[in-house]
């Protein structure tokens, strides 16, 4: 649950929006930097798991995966499911920081395909390819049989250690492989929820 005191500090900011307690939404306009603007409602019942479930109410973003809206709940894809835990639990620590750093982002990058016809960053296939490509970028690494293992590995092993092998392959433990960021994208995998994990798993295996 999304506590008061963040719902009032990102309302502070973000002025045209409005808090509903009897169904836990925020509803209204959102104004972004460049003056463009988008009527949206955000759920906040997936939180603190997952991101609120944001949906865009004007009818501007067609509902359909290649314009990054699930087109079974209309509400926007921002991420993968791990990737979004990751981010809860190291970055995106406020409601107010989730407006900041990833509503306002994504609705800019949906202004911007609306001119150009084009996104202006990576963006995640809505498949398992997507799913892949975000271990990928969690862990750094190419292979999908290495990422595979290492997913099973930490569902396995509840303990995060630096001791353990990396999950490159280089035979070094952990804290000596040459790839320094290696101990901190495992880090950041232990972040991920073990049903999340296994439920991503199964769709790469």
């Amino acid at each position: 649950m999304v506590p008061q005191n963040e719902i009032e500090e990102a309302l502070l900011v973000y002025e045209d929006l409005s808090y509903a307690s009897t169904s836990n939404m925020i509803y209204g306009t959102l104004h972004l930097p460049d003056k463009d603007s988008y009527e949206i409602e955000i759920d906040l019942k997936p939180c603190p798991k997952f991101f609120p479930s944001v949906k865009e109410t004007g009818g501007r973003i067609p509902i359909k995966l290649d314009r990054h809206i699930y087109p079974i709940t209309g509400s926007c894809c921002f991420t993968t499911r791990a990737q979004s835990q990751i981010l809860l639990k190291t970055k995106v620590k406020s409601l107010l920081m989730f407006l900041d750093l990833v509503v306002v982002p994504y609705f800019e990058n949906n202004s911007f395909y609306e001119i150009h016809n084009c996104y202006f960053g990576d963006e995640y296939p809505h498949d398992e390819s997507g799913i892949l490509h975000g271990y990928r970028d969690i862990l750094k690494i190419e292979d999908r049989a290495i990422i595979e293992r290492t997913i099973a590995n930490t569902i396995a092993n509840s303990r995060f250690r630096e001791h353990q092998l990396c999950y490159c392959g280089s035979g070094r433990k952990l804290r000596k492989c040459t790839h320094k960021r290696h101990i901190q994208n495992l880090r950041n995998l232990y972040l991920v929820d073990k049903d999340v994990l296994k439920s991503d798993l199964k769709l790469l295996s």
